[in-house]
């Protein structure tokens, strides 16, 4: 079990460069995008592929939707790693690593139904999807775990020196924005998608809606945290971005209600109408990661 220091448990629900006078930072250092055009235009068409796949394979659809699926997530992983250096320098190596995983795993998972799409009726590769889609959603639990660890043990550091007010103008390249409150809710979303997925495990069996409703819980769970880090994200990212990307978040867990309420999937409407919603959420998500990558590149 992971013990957090309830002395700086205040202070670390606030971003760290704000327990600093801000005016020691300059605007432009706040204002910068870190990660290379490269990577965030990795990213962008890494989530394109996942929207594109997405709306024209719902369900049993071509083998191609679930290639571009595939390969869309595989494009998300290589756009992280791109930025791993500096993603290290602030999350810590493990951190970063466990995100790789995360979007590998979802790549990975679509794999079988690539090379055919009818197998999404067989149980065993079905069972493989939501084993892939747990591991995923564990590992980014733990990801934003590890990160909320390093924050907590870098702000005790400093509040331990005494030096705390030189905090966010010494090390702003290598703190962690996000409040600790941001992080340990969205990697408890993620946690909550994992379980739902292990439960689907094997059909899922009477435990079925209980499987969607933490999954439509977790995608709620995650939505909040992104919106709740939204302040310090618009300062380098942009708020048009940044809105639209919270929006991405609402419209991903939206997706999951009609598997609440038809847990089965009898209702073929209800289905489809849920990966529509996915598929929306993803172009949103493209959008956002677009108008970022086109504010990186303004920038030289």
């Amino acid at each position: 079990m992971v013990k957090i220091n309830v002395g700086t448990l205040s202070a670390t629900m606030r971003d760290e460069p704000d327990v600093s006078t801000q005016a020691a930072v300059s605007d432009i250092e706040r204002t910068t995008i870190h990660a290379s055009f490269f990577a965030l235009a990795c990213g962008t068409v890494g989530m394109l592929g996942v929207a594109v796949g997405t709306l024209i394979s719902p369900g049993e659809g071509s083998s191609l939707g679930w290639a571009l699926h595939a390969g869309g997530w595989v494009l998300v992983a290589i756009a992280i790693i791109a930025h791993i250096e500096h993603l290290s320098n602030r999350l810590g190596r493990a951190s970063v690593i466990c995100g790789i995983v995360a979007a590998v795993a979802l790549g990975v998972a679509d794999v079988p139904f690539a090379i055919d799409s009818t197998w999404v009726n067989n149980t065993g590769w079905v069972n493989w999807y939501n084993g892939m889609w747990a591991a995923s959603s564990i590992f980014a639990a733990a990801s934003l775990a590890l990160a909320a660890m390093r924050k907590e043990a870098r702000l005790t550091a400093h509040l331990a020196s005494g030096n705390t007010g030189s905090y966010a103008v010494e090390d702003y390249a290598t703190t962690v924005h996000a409040s600790f409150l941001s992080l340990v809710t969205g990697a408890l979303g993620f946690l909550l998608a994992g379980i739902s997925s292990l439960i689907l495990i094997g059909g899922g069996g009477p435990a079925i809606r209980l499987s969607w409703i933490l999954f439509s819980l977790g995608s709620l769970v995650i939505a909040v945290a992104v919106i709740s880090h939204i302040e310090h994200l618009s300062l380098s990212l942009g708020r048009p971005a940044i809105i639209i990307g919270a929006l991405a978040m609402v419209l991903n867990a939206l997706s999951t209600v009609p598997g609440v309420l038809d847990p089965v999937g009898s209702d073929t409407f209800g289905t489809r109408f849920s990966w529509v919603l996915w598929g929306a959420a993803s172009v949103a998500a493209t959008i956002a990661i677009g108008l970022v990558a086109i504010r990186r590149r303004a920038q030289g």
